[in-house]
Formats: structure tokens, sequence, C-alpha cells
């Protein structure tokens, strides 16, 4: 496996053999400190809210590790309707530029959905398909900018999803990432579990979902 990435741990790896193929690897840490080999062509994907402005959790800590350029970049992002730039279930990017103590040259911002707000069955449906959305839409921002590295946080798996277990959550990004056909320029798709708990949850969906683990 050729992933580069220098700053957060490998937990695992997986080839996913797509249109065009890439590696999916499972790392431990926050998305904060995730360094590519090639910052200039990789983002992390921020866990936002609408308004895109700041947040609390990750949200809170890549806006104060991106400093006064990624505020700006955010605050130009064009409004869809008052005080939303990026409506839930999508991802708009910002960059390329310098972010403060971040390494990557992009940052992507997805909003993924507060389940508290989809509580009954139908609702629940509802969050599942934003939530698949949101990682997509990530991936296409990605393609767009011809990046070769996309880091993950964990969408929805802390506070927003609700009475949903981590299981649940982790199953539909990592199935969305892989039902994703790549593109070209893409090598490699991260996804950052903060604790050993959710590293270890996303090792049990890959192996749930049949994966062959790069060794």
């Amino acid at each position: 496996m050729n992933s580069t990435c220098f700053s957060l741990p490998k937990v695992a790896a997986y080839r996913i053999p797509n249109a065009h193929p890439f590696n999916l690897v499972l790392a431990r840490g926050s998305v904060v400190d995730f360094e590519y080999s090639n910052r200039h062509a990789s983002a992390i994907v921020n866990a936002a809210n609408e308004g895109c402005l700041g947040g609390g959790g990750v949200d809170g800590a890549i806006s104060a590790a991106g400093g006064a350029n990624l505020y700006n970049d955010r605050e130009a992002l064009p409004e869809v309707r008052p005080g939303v730039r990026c409506p839930t279930g999508k991802a708009v990017i910002t960059g390329p530029n310098s972010y403060g103590d971040l390494r990557t040259s992009h940052v992507i911002h997805a909003v993924g959905p507060n389940y508290l707000f989809y509580d009954t069955d139908e609702g629940i449906a509802e969050g599942d398909a934003l939530l698949s959305s949101a990682y997509t839409a990530s991936l296409d921002c990605g393609k767009d900018a011809k990046l070769e590295a996309i880091a993950f946080s964990l969408l929805s798996a802390g506070v927003f999803r609700g009475s949903k277990s981590v299981d649940e959550v982790l199953t539909i990004g990592i199935q969305s990432i892989i039902d994703f056909d790549g593109y070209q320029e893409l090598k490699d798709v991260y996804m950052c579990a903060f604790n050993q708990k959710e590293a270890d949850a996303l090792v049990g969906v890959a192996n749930k979902l049949g994966l062959d683990e790069i060794v």
C-alpha cells in the first residue's frame, strides 16, 4: 500500500476495486493532525453545521487550528439561503490555501444529519440518506479539486447520532465510500477515529462488509 499519512497511526487498510481503485485507510487520531505526503492535493473533511462558520467538537478544533484564513474562506462561501452555506446532506470545499496549523491545502465542510430531529422510522430513513449523501458530496468535492487524499472525521457519529448506534452510522459512512467510483487522481480515503472505541468499531464494520484488508 502506498498511502503516506505521516501523522496518524494506521489501524487497517483496504483496497476498493472500483472503476478507479483507491485505498480505504482507517486511522486513529484527530483529523486536525492529518498530514499527507502531497499536502497540496489533500483535504480533511470537517463535520460542519449548515452555517459553516464553526461549532463545537471537531468543527471547533478545525476552526481553531485553521485560523483566520479558514474563517475568511468559510465566510466567503455563498449562502444558499439566509444563514445556510451548506444544507444538511451536502458538502462544500475551501482552498487551496494555507490554513494555520492544518496540514492540508483544502478543507471540505460536510453537514451530516442530527438524528435527534429524525427520530421516527420515516425520519431515520431520511437521516440515513442525508448521511450517505454528505459522504458522497465530500468525495465529489475532492473529485472536482482533483485531490489525491481525503481524510474524514466521522460524520454524525457523536451527539448527532441520537438513538443510532455508532456501528450504524459508521456502516453508512463506509458503505458510501466503497460505493464511490473513485477518480483518476484519488489514491487514499481515510476515516479518522478519535479514540480506540471508534477505531475498533470501524474495523468491525469493515469486516462485516467483507472488505479485504491490505497486509
